[in-house]
């Protein structure tokens, strides 16, 4: 302890009318400044937009819940399949600090996001896709049912184009293939199977128009050609690197049903709508009253596709207490890097997600044998 003398007790007598030193008025002022700073570097943090998406985990919600059809029975059972969302928000700096300190998100660049697209563009572009995943899936699961659908189509919408692949200079998103080395084009997967047809190193013309003439950036009807690449699952088959939808998709259905997906968009909930409407419009219990998860594109000949967000999907799933979660097969490495306990199973087709429903008492115990035909007068 030290011991003050009385003398240093005495405070300085006041002076009327004098100035305070110069040095208190100056750090005054640079305490004020600092304060400002703060308060303006802080407020900055918050509200300027970074070139950057933070990808976060979103929902597991069920769909049975968001399924209605008319002209035919439905059935409530145990369990649930669920769909996964991923929260995409463009960063702020303390967005983006957060992102680099939390392993659960992951910040993208906003080109690899957006492409050519303005945010409202590929908005637009994510809620047709969305559409179009719930036609499929209406599709797929009336098909397996044994209802006779017919379908029609204007051509294969550009949605992504894989970065430095072979169609990287010569395609855009929004783009429209209507036909490819003289053959027409009106669905996606009659595009998927020209280029799985080609040989790697061919050569592949293409008629593009644009998906809307008067978007701004809008590139007008072309001739392309574009070399293939091996597609990696299958080196025999030709890679175009796109991921594509169908253009005035449009389905005559003996059963109306509809899909309340909100304001979520994409074609990545494509797997989880057809096993919803197959569990709502079966009378058994489709995941054998477990709690499940799905997620991956739906093809109208069965296939399932790659999606985003894989490991997001995954964080959402563990928070669920979802039991089994099924993903494109050529992505269950990435998911069972993140999965911890959770069961995750990889599907290429609705045949092999259906398989690996029947395992554990769901699947195809509790659907008609496959064949069977439904008739609506």
């Amino acid at each position: 302890m030290v011991e003050h003398s009385k003398e240093e007790l005495v405070p300085a007598p006041e002076v009327v009318g004098e100035e305070p030193p110069r040095w208190s008025r100056r750090r005054r002022w640079g305490t004020s400044v600092g304060f400002l700073l703060a308060i303006v570097a802080i407020t900055l943090g918050l509200v300027v937009r970074l070139p950057y998406y933070v990808m976060s985990p979103g929902s597991s919600r069920p769909t049975e819940s968001l399924i209605s059809v008319s002209g035919a029975p439905t059935y409530e059972a145990e369990g649930a399949i669920d769909f996964l969302t991923v929260s995409l928000r463009q960063a702020t700096p303390v967005e983006a600090l957060a992102a680099w300190v939390n392993p659960d998100l992951d910040l993208t660049p906003e080109e690899d996001i957006l492409g050519k697209q303005t945010p409202d563009q590929n908005r637009d572009l994510n809620l047709r896709m969305m559409s179009d995943s719930k036609d499929a899936a209406q599709y797929q699961a009336l098909t397996r049912l044994g209802y006779i659908v017919e379908s029609n189509g204007t051509g294969a919408v550009v949605a992504a184009v894989v970065e430095n692949g072979p169609s990287a200079n010569a395609l855009v998103p929004g783009d429209v293939i209507v036909s490819a080395n003289g053959r027409p084009i009106l669905f996606s997967q009659e595009l998927i199977n020209v280029v799985s047809a080609t040989a790697p190193g061919s050569t592949l013309n293409l008629r593009v128009e644009p998906l809307d003439a008067e978007l701004d950036g809008a590139r007008p009807a072309r001739e392309v050609q574009v070399v293939l690449g091996a597609r990696e699952s299958d080196a025999t088959k030709g890679f175009l690197g796109v991921s594509t939808f169908t253009r005035d998709l449009s389905f005559t259905f003996p059963v109306q049903i509809s899909i309340d997906s909100g304001r979520v968009g994409g074609p990545s909930a494509g797997l989880a709508f057809t096993l919803g409407i197959l569990d709502v419009m079966s009378p058994g219990s489709l995941t054998g009253g477990r709690k499940v998860s799905a997620t991956g594109t739906m093809a109208l000949d069965g296939t399932v596709g790659p999606i985003g967000g894989m490991h997001q999907k995954v964080m959402a799933s563990r928070r669920a207490g979802v039991d089994l979660m099924l993903v494109p097969a050529s992505e269950v490495d990435e998911a069972r890097r993140y999965a911890g306990d959770l069961r995750i199973e990889p599907v290429a087709s609705l045949t092999q997600a259906l398989e690996v429903l029947t395992t554990v008492g769901g699947g195809n115990l509790v659907l008609p044998p496959v064949g069977t035909t439904i008739t609506v007068n």
